[in-house]
């Protein structure tokens, strides 16, 4: 049996994100976690304790893309019948209507192994609001399943995420570097909903005045927006060619 493991950082509190991670712990996931800035252990509200395989990593927050890579590169190495990782954020839910073991076999079909990134695309919100024609998700690979041989393979075993990518910018070089590879895999069968701070009741329309998470503040500063910019325009200027040149066989 495949395993696929939901691999995030988090810093919501634990009341708040133990009501997600129950429902992906609930369709047969396994959960790396990095807490921010927290090296205790956490209660989740569930017992992490029997299967559960909760991976409370702690401490010095190294950026998005630094952490998923850590978890996904320790569960590599831990769980042999891990064979996809999910890198999404604890704002987002898990498809309601399939099984991880369901979604895995399926990937593993598609692509005749572990070489591939798949984006459920059936979370449309904002789509046709705001100068988008089609929903933010087709554009970026948001909460993407990575497999194993694609994160033991990209940049010389690192892990699937561009290092350098703090917060904003990596869904969307992630995509990119999948499309370049010809391994990029969307589907609009599978709803991964994403609570976004910034989404209105209709699932179309932003809250007009968004309260952002405290956690998240720092992020979506212009200050971050440009300097994570700048590194995506740059490697998209070399034509993505790090993910060919550290590729390794």
């Amino acid at each position: 049996m495949s395993q696929a493991w939901l691999c995030i950082p988090s810093a919501r509190p634990p009341e708040e994100a133990g009501k997600v991670l129950k429902l992906w712990k609930e369709r047969g996931y396994k959960i790396a976690l990095w807490r921010d800035g927290d090296c205790n252990e956490i209660d989740y509200g569930f017992n992490v304790g029997q299967g559960i395989n909760l991976k409370v990593t702690a401490c010095e927050y190294p950026g998005y893309a630094e952490a998923v890579n850590r978890l996904i590169v320790n569960a590599v190495y831990k769980d042999p019948s891990a064979e996809w990782f999910i890198a999404a954020g604890d704002d987002t839910e898990p498809d309601p209507n399939h099984s991880a073991e369901e979604i895995a076999a399926e990937c593993f079909e598609h692509f005749s192994g572990t070489f591939g990134v798949m984006q459920p695309t059936g979370d449309r919100w904002h789509e046709g609001v705001g100068g988008f024609t089609n929903a933010p998700i087709d554009r970026v690979a948001g909460s993407a399943w990575y497999g194993r041989e694609y994160c033991r393979r990209m940049y010389r075993g690192k892990g699937p995420l561009w290092h350098e990518f703090d917060h904003m910018f990596v869904d969307e070089h992630a995509q990119c570097v999948a499309q370049k590879l010809g391994v990029l895999w969307q589907r609009r069968d599978l709803v991964q909903r994403h609570s976004h701070w910034g989404r209105g009741d209709t699932d179309k329309a932003l809250v007009r005045d968004p309260v952002i998470p405290p956690h998240l503040v720092k992020w979506n500063t212009r200050e971050h927006w440009d300097k994570s910019k700048a590194i995506f325009e740059r490697l998209k200027a070399g034509g993505f060619a790090e993910a060919a040149d550290l590729l390794t066989g």
